[in-house]
């Protein structure tokens, strides 16, 4: 089953492995960047911390997506004509008027 963000038409959520993979080198890519400016321009630093946030957060939008596509494919799903409210039990019936 795919599992896409957005819309229908909207990008495939990749696998678990693939974010983790992603992540791995989403840090390794910007670490040394952000450092060189953080030495170039120290004051920036509230910038960069809200940008690595900003990332991270984004990051954690996918992983999250990634569980999801990873439990419905896997997970117990209700079988078509089995989903909707159970049956009533004696506790929910209602109750008489005479007593």
């Amino acid at each position: 089953m795919e599992i896409r963000t957005q819309s229908r038409t909207g990008p495939v959520v990749p696998s678990l492995a693939e974010i983790t993979a992603a992540l791995s080198r989403q840090i390794e890519d910007m670490t040394q960047t952000l450092l060189d400016r953080l030495n170039q321009d120290p004051a920036g630093f509230a910038r960069i911390e809200v940008e690595i946030h900003d990332r991270f957060r984004h990051l954690a939008d996918q992983m999250t997506a990634g569980l999801l596509a990873a439990a419905t494919v896997t997970g117990d799903r209700a079988e078509p004509g089995k989903k909707g409210r159970p049956a009533a039990t004696r506790r929910d019936a209602p109750r008489r008027r005479d007593g």
